[in-house]
């Protein structure tokens, strides 16, 4: 074979070949588009379908947070725990086993809930229990627990000071806003 030959096959050959090459990243180029398109609507459908699971949980959440929240309030908080005859020191004890119970039993909603939303939560129960405290501390320990009551009730009325509870509230109430 000589080289005329050999250029002369070549003039067939490389044509061919770089329109095959052309031709082969043309359709990969394709087919890498279509499976990215593809996998992108995959993903649409899983996320989707996981709204449309998780939603429903993340709304019973902030609602669980919400009635936590509104047993925790001061004022509901006294009227329910208060018996008559209870003593500052008891009622003491009462008020704050019973916001860490309702606050262990709500422990798990943080799973479903923003993080800001569950540090006001936290922040509110905290702070409920620093007002029970500082009251309780103020009187001894013989006074009738309604002078407890009264003193937070007369805080709040007096000072116009928000409630932390109230104010977690109003957060919760906002983020929740966010799922919609």
């Amino acid at each position: 074979m000589e080289l005329t030959d050999i250029l002369e096959m070549m003039k067939y050959v490389v044509p061919s070949l770089v329109t095959l090459v052309g031709i082969y990243l043309v359709i990969r180029t394709f087919i890498d588009d279509e499976n990215t398109r593809r996998n992108q609507e995959i993903n649409k459908t899983l996320l989707f379908e996981q709204r449309k699971v998780s939603l429903p949980l993340r709304l019973q959440a902030y609602e669980r947070i919400i009635v936590f929240l509104e047993r925790i309030h001061p004022f509901s908080l006294l009227q329910r725990v208060y018996q008559p005859n209870m003593l500052v020191a008891e009622l003491q004890l009462e008020l704050i086993k019973t916001v860490r119970m309702e606050y262990e039993y709500n422990l798990s909603q943080q799973m479903y809930i923003n993080d800001d939303a569950w540090q006001m939560v936290a922040t509110a129960k905290e702070e409920t229990i620093k007002i029970i405290n500082m009251f309780a501390s103020q009187m001894p320990d013989e006074t009738d627990g309604i002078e407890l009551s009264k003193a937070i009730f007369n805080y709040y009325m007096q000072t116009n000071k928000e409630v932390p509870v109230q104010i977690a509230i109003n957060f919760v109430k906002s983020d929740v806003k966010t799922l919609f």
